[in-house]
């Protein structure tokens, strides 16, 4: 499917807000306390999983059968923000800002000490990109483990760069033991984070398209049932892009469901 850059763009904020809409809601995670100390809890240990398979899904690559290209969501944002095609009193510029604290954030890499791993008898200090550890947990929580040998892979380099040589044997071995560090421990601890950084980007996208929204809505004269449609950008033609158009207009006439928050400092001062 050929699709111009302002139709990529479309679908890409479509799907990047649908999957942040999925994430931060009533239904999966309360929000207690008031901002600047916020502190994000799940409903239950497998909203907390499904958080983290969401989040992976956010972190991973768009299908190259739709958008012709193979592409990080989160990359693919702050290419928008580069170059956006409706910015209007820079208008993105909060959106822009948030993604790049996100992507930052993510990608630093921190030390854990005495990670204690039963499975190969081994206590060690594990230094880590943020963002490689949820998408390992995300993928335990989402596979069984006889489909992770790319998990179990993923490890093995992680140890190799921590001075430790470990084969597929042992990989496989220690799933649990990393789980139970990393997404029971670390990423509970990081969720209210996330939920933050989440949250700003949604807004961020909501800010940015209101101009647009507000040009391109037409309601229809003389009609009971305050009917309406929405104008087309020049540029816009493929049928799957309009219909997402259509869609992203219709979801950012409301606002984001969380208000902006802040989390409390003490869950940002560890990892």
């Amino acid at each position: 499917m050929i699709i111009e850059n302002i139709e990529k763009e479309i679908i890409y904020l479509l799907a990047i807000k649908q999957f942040i809409d999925e994430m931060v809601n009533f239904e999966v995670v309360n929000p207690l306390g008031k901002s600047p100390d916020v502190e994000i809890h799940f409903k239950s240990m497998t909203h907390q999983k499904f958080f983290n398979i969401i989040l992976v899904d956010f972190l991973s690559c768009s299908d190259t059968e739709i958008l012709g290209e193979k592409q990080p969501y989160l990359r693919a944002l702050a290419a928008i923000c580069e170059n956006p095609s409706f910015n209007k009193s820079n208008s993105v510029e909060n959106l822009k800002n948030s993604t790049q604290d996100f992507h930052d954030w993510l990608n630093t890499e921190f030390t854990v000490e005495k990670v204690w791993l039963p499975s190969i008898d081994l206590e060690t200090n594990l230094s880590i990109k943020r963002i490689e550890f949820i998408k390992i947990c995300g993928n335990l929580s989402k596979h069984n483990f006889s489909r992770l040998s790319g998990v179990a892979r993923e490890i093995i380099d992680i140890f190799k760069r921590n001075g430790h040589t470990l084969d597929e044997e042992n990989a496989l071995a220690i799933f649990e033991d990393f789980y139970n560090w990393f997404h029971k421990n670390i990423f509970s601890y990081h969720s209210s984070a996330i939920a933050e950084f989440l949250n700003n980007i949604r807004w961020g996208i909501y800010e940015y398209l209101q101009p647009e929204y507000n040009q391109s809505i037409v309601f229809i004269e003389n009609d009971h049932y305050n009917r309406y449609k929405y104008t087309y950008p020049q540029g816009v033609n493929n049928k799957f892009a309009k219909e997402c158009y259509w869609s992203l207009m219709n979801e950012v006439r409301s606002k984001p469901y969380m208000k902006k928050f802040k989390v409390t400092r003490f869950l940002k001062m560890r990892y």
